[in-house]
């Protein structure tokens, strides 16, 4: 993937179980995502659907539609942790 945010570019490599990003373009990009880094939150926490991004215009995407529903999968919120008390 090549993720663009503002000025800034990042490569983001997903195989074997690995994840790794790095600054800079991406030669082959599967899919690129420009966007802004609260669009990008808000869409792989869970607050806005990526087509709700995307028709609002704050969020493009360049290439493989299905690989960027699978790259924001990667990112599932954790479950809630349970409220401890006082003993």
């Amino acid at each position: 993937y090549e993720l663009r945010l503002g000025e800034e570019s990042f490569r983001v490599e997903v195989a074997d179980d690995r994840f790794e990003v790095a600054r800079g373009g991406a030669d082959r990009a599967d899919a690129t995502i420009d966007t802004d880094p609260g669009t990008l939150g808000a869409v792989l926490w869970g607050d806005l659907p990526l087509a709700d991004a995307q028709r609002s215009g704050n969020l493009m995407i360049d290439g493989d539609k299905a690989a960027v529903d699978r790259f924001v999968r990667l990112f599932p919120m954790p479950e809630p942790a349970a409220a401890v008390g006082p003993d």
